[in-house]
């Protein structure tokens, strides 16, 4: 098992993906507060779903700079935000002047910058229960060590006032606790092979639902641990895309560890980093990842 140091030493890393490149100097003035941070990528990026954007920031689709999967690297999305307006990070634009992103995109950019402060940080996939739709949706978060407690924080960046308007969210965004309604894609895979939840109450869309988008979220996840943040879409590797009926013993062995690995992340750190380009998934998004 990897010591602590070891592990808060890697995520406080970039990442080839997290790195702001050439615009790190963007990074200097940010806030060192999370609900500052959290603030500037809310003010930097919208999502850019129809109907939210209509009812909730009086916007048509058409009128943003429309990213929506996004960018890969963060630097390219740097580039692209001063592109729309030539201003410091800060500055909160108006939503018309904001880039459309989905969660991938605020967990990530969070991330960067607060690994750009050195503090050990990491984007996490797993299923959101707090969104206007009968499942738990796929969904990205970050958390961050607070160094003062002790623990990692979990973060939903993308949920601004807007979006919590109307609703009794009933749970601190900055700081998500168990108990409340995310669930990691280990805990999901472990708990509906064990039977403890139905499948069927997660996924991505309304037709998208069950085991595949739960194995499609906890291959992400293993990436993400390994500091390889792709896209909510790139969907890169044989055990991604497998049809449920062929997925065999050794696949579903596989991913049962998988899971465990990433459900305990820091106590299985040595394995987790290991066993990840040992697979062929592994080696599939290593390969991908460097071709783009």
């Amino acid at each position: 098992m990897a010591g602590n140091d070891q592990v808060l030493a890697y995520y406080r890393e970039q990442s080839a993906l997290t790195d702001p490149g050439k615009y790190a100097y963007l990074y200097a003035d940010l806030p060192r507060d999370m609900a500052g941070l959290v603030s500037v990528v809310q003010g930097l990026l919208i999502p850019p779903y129809t109907e939210l954007l209509r009812e909730g920031y009086g916007l048509e689709v058409g009128e943003i700079d429309n990213a929506l999967f996004g960018e890969r690297r963060t630097e390219a999305l740097l580039a692209r935000i001063l592109r729309r307006r030539l201003e410091p990070l800060t500055m909160r634009r108006p939503p018309v002047d904001r880039i459309g992103m989905i969660c991938r995109n605020f967990a990530v950019l969070l991330v960067s910058m607060l690994r750009y402060q050195r503090v050990p940080a990491r984007a996490r996939v797993g299923f959101g229960g707090y969104f206007r739709s009968a499942y738990a949706a796929d969904h990205r978060l970050a958390e961050y060590w607070d160094a003062i407690q002790e623990r990692w924080v979990r973060v939903d960046p993308m949920i601004d006032e807007v979006q919590q308007r109307g609703r009794d969210m009933g749970f601190n965004l900055l700081d998500m606790k168990a108990g409340d309604p995310f669930w990691l894609a280990g805990e999901v895979w472990r708990r509906c092979r064990a039977g403890e939840l139905e499948p069927w109450d997660f996924g991505d869309s309304d037709v998208d639902r069950g085991m595949p988008p739960i194995r499609y979220a906890l291959l992400q996840d293993f990436a993400y641990l390994n500091k390889l943040e792709m896209l909510g879409n790139d969907d890169w590797g044989a055990l991604i895309t497998k049809p449920e009926a062929e997925l065999t013993r050794e696949d579903l062995d596989l991913l049962d560890r998988i899971a465990l690995l990433t459900e305990n992340a820091d106590t299985h750190f040595d394995e987790l980093r290991t066993s990840f380009p040992q697979t062929a998934y592994g080696q599939t998004v290593l390969e991908s990842i460097a071709k783009v």
